[in-house]
């Protein structure tokens, strides 16, 4: 699930992976995504297969795109605040 959504919205910033409390868990110390196999217990690496947001929800909005794409943010920093998404233009463009 954590490579689809690195697939889909880029890599984590490297800041937010090195205060991650459970990062270790899921990369390794150069950052890299891994999972461990159950069958032979060994360190398998993923590579997340890129997508785009308009490929997967399937919509030509390029509005609502970036509007979703805004919310997806995963740095809390850049991610808009309610406040701030409820300003944002696709909300207050005027259909209709």
């Amino acid at each position: 699930m954590l490579a689809r959504v690195i697939g889909l919205l880029g890599p984590i910033d490297y800041h937010m992976l090195e205060r991650g409390h459970e990062t270790s868990k899921y990369f390794t110390v150069e950052f890299d995504l891994y999972r461990i196999n159950e069958e032979t217990n060994e360190m398998e690496y993923i590579t997340p297969q890129e997508t785009s947001l308009e490929e997967r929800v399937q919509v030509s909005d390029t509005l609502l795109l970036d509007f979703i794409g805004n919310l997806l943010e995963i740095n809390p920093r850049r991610r808009p605040t309610a406040r701030e998404a409820l300003k944002d233009p696709w909300l207050l463009f005027p259909y209709g």
